[in-house]
């Protein structure tokens, strides 16, 4: 069994326009870590008895290059073992160990940009419940970066709740149920991503985390969601600008916010114009997004491990 998929990607303008749909083919060529050794993705044995097969039980977690340099890697190993720890699962190899595996497979793919995304999962299961701790599954994926529509960036997208809160939130487990079923190309018109509410409060998007500006002051929902790592840079960079605040966010509030934006590893900063076909704001890209789009895009040009 091969680790290679294929994945459609359906975005959604704010003004309902047709959908564009991108399909991005598995790396055909490509090379991985599995279980302590570099092989071509294709050679990969995964045990049709593992958990993360059988049960959907493992975590995962993703970071993309700039200038083929990894970025933010502390941050994101560290959210790994953490996301791990909760399942009562260990990272079978060392951060430093893990950062030679990454720029080993970047070189040997050669991609311009990457996404690398570390999996963890119990391993096999004889009876599908019962696993060895000192016996994980643990593989690193690397595959090529596709950026999104620049159009998405100046124009803004539009979102649509959704009542959902994930049974672990703080943990990225491998367990998108909620977020795969929501999306189904063949309904049509779609929004760019659900957005996720629990009586009453909005938490977050299936891959993003969310902020609106209320006045001055930046606010994104500090309970039920998975911390990101963007998101911990986001709210860095906003301090030099603007008060920032944590706390619950309500879904009345964005009748009242100015502006609003989304915030993942493989989106960066994406305006959010509309939820739930009502504008925010006034239905543009406000420029206080714009100006936190303009030191992001300055933070990541220096780069960091």
């Amino acid at each position: 069994m091969t680790c290679g998929i294929s994945t459609v990607v359906v975005r959604l303008l704010p003004k309902q326009e047709t959908p564009v749909r991108f399909w991005y083919p598995a790396p055909m060529k490509s090379f991985c870590y599995f279980n302590g050794r570099i092989v071509p993705e294709k050679k990969i044995g995964l045990s049709v008895r593992d958990l993360g097969v059988l049960r959907g039980y493992g975590v995962f977690d993703l970071l993309r290059t700039y200038s083929g340099k990894p970025f933010l890697f502390n941050e994101h190993f560290a959210r790994f073992v953490k996301s791990a720890r909760v399942l009562g699962l260990e990272v079978p190899i060392s951060r430093a160990k893990a950062a030679v595996v990454v720029d080993t497979l970047l070189k040997r793919n050669g991609y311009a940009e990457s996404t690398v995304r570390f999996v963890l999962t119990g391993g096999p299961a004889a009876d599908g419940i019962h696993f060895n701790p000192a016996a994980p599954t643990f593989f690193v994926l690397i595959s090529p970066f596709y950026p999104l529509a620049d159009s998405l960036y100046r124009k803004g997208v539009a979102l649509r709740t959704h009542e959902h809160l994930r049974e672990f939130p703080s943990v990225k487990s491998l367990n998108y149920l909620t977020a795969v079923r929501l999306h189904n190309p063949e309904k049509g018109k779609q929004p760019f991503e659900v957005l996720y509410t629990w009586q009453g409060r909005i938490l977050e998007a299936p891959t993003s985390n969310f902020f609106i500006f209320k006045g001055n002051a930046l606010v994104t929902p500090r309970r039920d969601v998975l911390v990101g790592t963007i998101r911990n840079l986001v709210m860095q960079l906003a301090r030099r600008a603007f008060q920032v605040r944590e706390r619950d966010v309500f879904v009345r509030e964005l009748s009242g916010a100015r502006e609003a934006f989304l915030t993942a590893t493989n989106k960066e900063i994406v305006p959010v114009v509309a939820v739930d076909g009502r504008r925010i704001g006034n239905g543009r890209v406000g420029e206080r997004t714009k100006r936190l789009m303009g030191l992001f895009a300055k933070r990541r040009s220096v780069g960091v491990r």
